[in-house]
């Protein structure tokens, strides 16, 4: 069993749901969009319920308030303690596409409002991501750990250029090919296209995408776009909720939906990229999704990639198995419930 391919055993992991937590690091660019909330959210509550243990969350943004909204949502879910950490020296700064938009605003104002919950103010404070994944990674069993990633690739290129050091005599490849069973990614576009998070540190992504030593599940922008999440929490009686205020400031009033200032599916909740990849990171393919086999190729210098099917292929993505109407409801009902051991003060 020990000599099994690694793609195998991955896909055997996907595919069967097993007993033991599924051991999680959780890669965010928390910059902009408000489903890296309801994704982080998401693991937390899957954690409460003993489905997944979070190793560590990182952010793959730098000069923002990235890694304090992490900090914020940890502390929440009564989980103050897991270890954080940022990119450095690459990558996405500051406030990326169209600043004047004020998407960070929100994050900015969770920093305010819940000032005191967290120790970095700026993301560039936290300790360096890499060191961050390698102590988490060296610490775990063989083929044991899954990345859930859920914003620019930086910090997946970044492990992979790491040397050996205190945690491990590995360097970054070997590292995560003897410690990861796999990678969920929300990146790419079927079957071709400029996906975000693929693209905005386009060569980041190509060197994390082609040289990646384990199998990759892509919860892709054609998945997660029409699966709608957050009404539910943003309209809830919770108190003092970080996950309630995010959700809360940023979806449109159903007042405005129905009186036509919005899009009538602005009704049903945000786009659930990030959370469909934290469901199926932790709850595995056989329920919710089905998957396609194949391979995502970076392509060019603009954030290009291209999707090939192939059954023998290193990648999978997502394909739909539930109704993606239920798949939502799923991910709303959960990010809606009460955290089993929160700080409210």
């Amino acid at each position: 069993m020990k000599r099994l391919f690694p793609f195998a055993v991955a896909a055997m992991a996907v595919c069967v749901a097993v007993a033991e937590p599924v051991k999680v690091i959780f890669d965010t660019d928390m910059v902009e969009d408000y489903d890296d909330v309801g994704a982080l959210a998401l693991l937390h509550r899957l954690a409460d319920k003993g489905e997944a243990e979070i190793l560590a969350t990182v952010s793959n943004t730098r000069d923002n308030c990235s890694v304090a909204a992490i900090e914020i949502i940890n502390r929440y879910y009564g989980r103050p303690d897991i270890p954080v950490g940022c990119a450095k020296d690459i990558g996405i700064w500051g406030t990326p596409h169209d600043p004047d938009r004020g998407a960070h605003d929100k994050f900015v104002r969770l920093a305010k409002e819940y000032e005191g919950w967290y120790r970095y103010a700026n993301s560039n404070q936290a300790p360096d991501a890499n060191t961050v994944y390698r102590k988490a990674l060296a610490a775990q069993p063989d083929h044991s750990v899954v990345i859930c990633s859920v914003g620019f690739l930086t910090n997946l290129r970044r492990l992979l250029e790491t040397q050996p050091d205190e945690f491990s005599p590995l360097d970054g490849k070997a590292l995560v090919k003897q410690k990861v069973r796999l990678w969920c990614a929300m990146a790419c576009s079927y079957p071709k296209g400029h996906e975000y998070n693929s693209r905005m540190d386009w060569h980041s992504s190509k060197v994390a995408i082609h040289n990646w030593p384990t199998p990759i599940l892509f919860s892709d922008y054609q998945y997660g776009r029409d699966v709608y999440s957050g009404r539910k929490v943003a309209e809830s009686d919770h108190v003092r909720s970080p996950v309630k205020d995010i959700f809360r400031w940023s979806l449109p009033s159903r007042e405005a939906v129905l009186a036509g200032k919005c899009e009538e599916k602005d009704v049903q909740g945000r786009c659930s990229w990030d959370e469909t990849t934290v469901l199926a990171a932790v709850r595995g393919t056989g329920k919710y999704f089905d998957v396609a086999k194949g391979r995502y190729t970076m392509v060019g210098t603009s954030g290009a990639d291209e999707w090939t099917a192939d059954p023998n292929g290193p990648h999978m993505r997502l394909i739909e198995t539930m109704p993606k109407k239920e798949v939502g409801k799923v991910i709303d009902d959960l990010i809606a419930e009460h955290p089993a051991a929160r700080d409210t003060k």
